[in-house]
């Protein structure tokens, strides 16, 4: 990330990032996956590249629909 903070293509700067990544903290572990994601990231080969994030898609459940934003609707 902080290989493209002075990009004009990034959005946020340092203190907005990390109280986004506390946002998305608070999610993961309200809803109780929290060694899940751990896991993930200890386990997982995929490496981002150029263009391309990595991502871990999450089961959702009634907890997880409130959090997820649609385009198809």
């Amino acid at each position: 990330m902080w290989a493209y903070l002075e990009q004009q293509s990034f959005p946020m700067d340092e203190d907005d990032y990390r109280k986004h990544l506390n946002e998305v903290l608070e999610v993961i572990n309200r809803l109780g996956l929290a060694s899940l994601v751990r896991e993930w990231l200890w386990t997982t080969s995929q490496k981002p590249k150029l263009g391309r994030a990595v991502a871990l898609h999450l089961d959702a459940d009634e907890r997880l629909k409130e959090f997820i934003v649609r385009n198809d609707q």
